[in-house]
């Protein structure tokens, strides 16, 4: 991406401000044992606004008496340190990225926030992220209030979440923010072939996460988007399961949610296949009552539709199937209006994707309604059902089945495209694709 595309998003930034100054701070090292961390990733927003991938950097924006100001806060060159940790920007090369009109140490924030933040009405500041940066600067508001009496002028007044600004700008994604996802698409579709392919009786879901972490860090991607769920069995029932330790069962399911990403950008997919290769009767069964939820939920993706509405198009769909199943009885309103499918449909039917696996940008407006779908959006689609064993009030043949389906969206001008589309989905493909050679994918 080019300069002149940080400095687009940096002015769409400045036009949300009123007479503030925000302050977006990096990502910083997060300690993992001792005087060892954890990889170091970057806070998306200061990403998405500067492209800098270094931590302990802050990016402060003034507006006031009409003027724009970009104030870059950068650790400065150090040949002991650099001989440690790697090369820094420093801050010439810093200031140049995102063409700063001031540049200092990032040691010297607190002292420049002293003589900068005076004269603003409002401060935008992230309240959760850095919770340390939001101290800071509410430390240094205090100490100039308590000497406003030899001030010129005051701090600001109002504290504001600089997020809510920079997560409705992320919301709408530019052609080189798909084009990065789509790219990151190519490692995923690679990695979900080659865990149909290899999976099989005996092998242990480690095994199986092992083979889609070499193929994430192989090529243009950069390792996994988040911490891979490979889910064999009842082991899928357990959502946000990652221990990724049994070993697969013949006659089981194999439930896989993992996507790669590239810088910073991710992909999302679900994909659940049958460990032996074939699924049996009843788990076809609940497959299709699952896809079919997912294909209703995307034949209303078009512009001006809502999350929300998507969600209501996937729970009616589930709720008729469990009720085709036998699992629930009554009529299809009285279980959609006491929700009794939610005990088998937990979880919501997608979420906004972007910079983070599950961006926080806006799902409701100013006016408290759903966020109206617009072209260049991208969200998930991620329906399932779940039958833990535990579960005594299902037939046995259901018990252990936890299915999800997950897709990857971006909303067109003329209606959508299905980024993951490439991914084996249909129950043929799906079993066709575990009689490959994996390989084949390496």
């Amino acid at each position: 991406m080019n300069l002149t595309e940080y400095s687009s998003r940096i002015d769409n930034m400045f036009e949300m401000m009123r007479d503030g100054i925000a302050i977006i701070g990096s990502g910083q090292f997060q300690t993992r044992s001792n005087d060892t961390e954890y990889p170091f990733r970057q806070n998306s927003n200061f990403r998405y606004l500067t492209g800098i991938n270094e931590p302990d950097c802050t990016l402060v924006l003034s507006q006031k008496g009409g003027k724009n100001k970009k104030i870059l806060f950068i650790r400065p060159n150090n040949e002991f340190e650099e001989m440690w940790m790697g090369k820094r920007l420093g801050l010439e090369k810093g200031a140049a990225f995102i063409e700063a009109d001031e540049v200092y140490p990032i040691s010297e924030l607190t002292d420049r926030l002293t003589e900068i933040l005076p004269g603003h009405k409002n401060l935008y500041v992230h309240f959760h992220e850095r919770p340390d940066l939001f101290m800071m600067a509410k430390d240094v508001c205090g100490n100039l209030f308590n000497k406003k009496r030899k001030a010129k002028a005051l701090p600001p007044t109002t504290f504001k979440n600089v997020g809510a600004l920079i997560e409705k700008l992320r919301l709408v994604k530019d052609q080189n923010e798909i084009l990065t996802m789509k790219k990151a698409m190519i490692a995923t579709n690679k990695a979900h072939r080659a865990a149909m392919a290899f999976a099989a009786p005996g092998k242990n879901e480690k095994e199986v996460n092992a083979l889609m972490e070499y193929i994430f860090t192989n090529g243009d991607s950069q390792g996994h988007a988040y911490e891979n769920i490979v889910a064999g069995g009842n082991n899928a029932n357990v959502l946000h399961y990652i221990e990724n330790n049994s070993v697969l069962n013949d006659g089981e399911l194999l439930l896989i949610d993992a996507g790669s990403e590239l810088n910073n950008y991710a992909t999302d997919i679900t994909r659940t296949f049958p460990i032996n290769g074939s699924y049996s009767s009843i788990q076809k069964d609940v497959y299709e009552i699952v896809l079919g939820s997912q294909k209703a939920a995307m034949s209303h993706v078009f512009e001006g539709r809502t999350l929300d509405e998507l969600h209501q198009t996937t729970s009616k769909a589930l709720c008729q199937g469990l009720i085709d199943l036998k699992v629930l009885k009554g009529s299809l309103e009285e279980n959609l209006e006491t929700e009794t499918y939610r005990k088998y449909f937990p979880h919501g039917t997608g979420h906004w994707l972007g910079l983070d696996v599950h961006d926080q940008n806006p799902y409701r407006d100013e006016d408290d309604d759903f966020t109206k779908f617009t072209e260049g959006m991208i969200f998930t689609i991620e329906p399932g059902l779940y039958f833990p064993k535990e579960d005594g009030n299902v037939r046995d043949e259901l018990k252990g089945i936890g299915i999800r389906i997950e897709d990857n969206i971006l909303v067109t001008k003329n209606g959508h495209e299905n980024l993951s589309a490439m991914i084996p989905k249909e129950i043929k493909e799906i079993e066709d694709a575990c009689a490959k050679d994996y390989k084949d994918f390496l």
